[in-house]
This record gives structure tokens, C-alpha cells and sequence, in this order.
């Protein structure tokens, strides 16, 4: 069963500066989100997968290279993956997730 992805502005926002300044990585992640992620039957099991803690819903994290893809996973009728955040990785990846 496939996943449908959903991108919050915030992402949108983040992939659009990343296509101007580096078309490659940005490349990258869009065929990660359309190629593997979404065609999955369990991102989860990914090799690049980790479950985050310390929060009420199901998230999760893909490790692409320096950036990270934090999502929220929606396990129900419709098999949703709402991706929160991809930045580069430092101190703040984690911070401010809400």
C-alpha cells in the first residue's frame, strides 16, 4: 500500500531555497519523498528510519545524506505521511517541533 505525502508550508518553503541554491540535494530529497518514501509499504522499516521520542504522535526521522526529514505517520484508512521538517542537520533539527 502506497503513502501519501503531505508537505506543510514550512517545507515547501525550505524546498524552494533549496532548489535555487542547491538543485542537487534538492533533487535528492524530492525523489527520496516521491521514489521511496512514498511508495513503501513500511517507511518505517527504511534503513535511514528512526522513530522519534518523546512525542504523543508518531513521529519519525529519515537521515538523507546531511539533511533530516522529520514526519508525522498516520496509520488509518488513508496511509498519510505529513512531513513537518527537512532542514540540515545541527543543534536546532529537533528544536521547535511541534
Amino acid at each position: 500500500m502506497h503513502y501519501e505525502i503531505q508537505l506543510t508550508k514550512q517545507v515547501l518553503k525550505f524546498l524552494n531555497k533549496l532548489e535555487k541554491s542547491t538543485p542537487s540535494e534538492h533533487s535528492k530529497i524530492v525523489i527520496f519523498l516521491n521514489e521511496k518514501l512514498s511508495t513503501s509499504d513500511n517507511p518505517c522499516k527504511l534503513p535511514n528510519a528512526k522513530r522519534l521520542t518523546g512525542f504523543a504522535d508518531n513521529r519519525w526521522r529519515w537521515r538523507l545524506g546531511d539533511y533530516r526529514i522529520v514526519a508525522k505517520i498516520v496509520d488509518g484508512e488513508f496511509k498519510i505521511i505529513e512531513i513537518i521538517k527537512i532542514s540540515k542537520r545541527d543543534e536546532s533539527t529537533y528544536k521547535n517541533l511541534k
